[in-house]
């Protein structure tokens, strides 16, 4: 700040003065919100389109619009971005900060209201304002929501990132409404997406938790069949599964398998096993 205010000041030995351009003003403004002065860098702004007639850019408004939002100020955040529409600068990625802003400060219903005016004055949003919108319903636990969104990222044609397939998957496998899974996991598989380890065990223990058995091996299966190989958690969820079935035979038998996969079986599943076979009246099991 020393040294920008000395520009305008002083004057080169060849008698022609430095004066400060819209990249000088937006490097300050940027390192001003980004340490939490964005007062001073709103100020800014305004020195420099009064002291020097510079006209803000879009990259102006976007770190401002990002400071507001970084410390709560959501409303004044707003009030920048209508401003800068007015001044027919290009919105760029303001309009994805302030719906990240809204929905990390709690204002869900507030970012889509918002995210659908735009969408009414010809903004759209890219992958970046569904993937936000998406995982924020996923955590308030409103999935009829999330896929209804999913549905118009698909209609819109814009590319999904990964963390909304595997958002709606643990969402829904959490819920218990795997029948939702399993259709969204075939519409998965139409766009050539494929689900890493940790959505495969969600499905799994899912479907165990609805005694939907074959559905679970068909997983398993599946997952094999992709080229993952069943960890710890899938082993976990299908020796737990057995055990508390009563089925402890088979519960030793995926143990088995387990370890000769080579991993090597927690404290855990020995009791989970332990106790089957105490349940079961088979003592010299357990013991051994």
């Amino acid at each position: 700040m020393e040294v920008f205010n000395k520009i305008s000041e002083e004057s080169g030995s060849d008698g022609l003065s430095i004066e400060a351009d819209v990249v000088i003003y937006n490097t300050l403004i940027d390192g001003l919100c980004k340490s939490g002065r964005v007062e001073e860098g709103l100020q800014l702004m305004e020195r420099m389109k009064s002291a020097q007639g510079l006209a803000p850019d879009m990259i102006t408004y976007t770190c401002l619009i990002n400071g507001f939002c970084k410390v709560g100020e959501i409303e004044r955040g707003k009030e920048l971005f209508d401003r800068m529409i007015e001044e027919g600068v290009l919105p760029g990625a303001s309009l994805n900060i302030l719906v990240d802003g809204m929905c990390k400060h709690g204002r869900i219903n507030s970012a889509i209201k918002f995210f659908n005016d735009m969408q009414g004055k010809g903004l759209k949003g890219n992958a970046v304002t569904y993937t936000t919108l998406i995982t924020a319903f996923c955590v308030v636990d409103n999935f009829d929501k999330a896929l209804d969104l999913f549905d118009q990222m698909l209609r819109s044609e814009c590319s999904a990132d990964v963390t909304v397939y595997h958002n709606l998957i643990h969402c829904l496998c959490k819920t218990g409404r795997m029948d939702d899974a399993d259709s969204l996991l075939l519409k998965f598989k139409q766009v050539g997406v494929f689900l890493d380890s940790v959505c495969y065990n969600a499905l799994v223990n899912g479907f165990f938790k609805k005694n939907d058995v074959y559905k679970a091996y068909e997983i398993v299966k599946e997952m094999e069949k992709v080229g993952l190989k069943p960890d710890s958690v899938t082993y976990d969820t299908l020796i737990a599964y057995f055990c508390r079935s009563g089925n402890s035979a088979l519960a030793l038998r995926v143990m088995k398998h387990m370890v000769k996969n080579g991993l090597v079986p927690t404290i855990t599943k020995y009791e989970a096993l332990i106790r089957a076979y105490c349940l079961n009246g088979r003592t010299k099991q357990a013991v051994k």
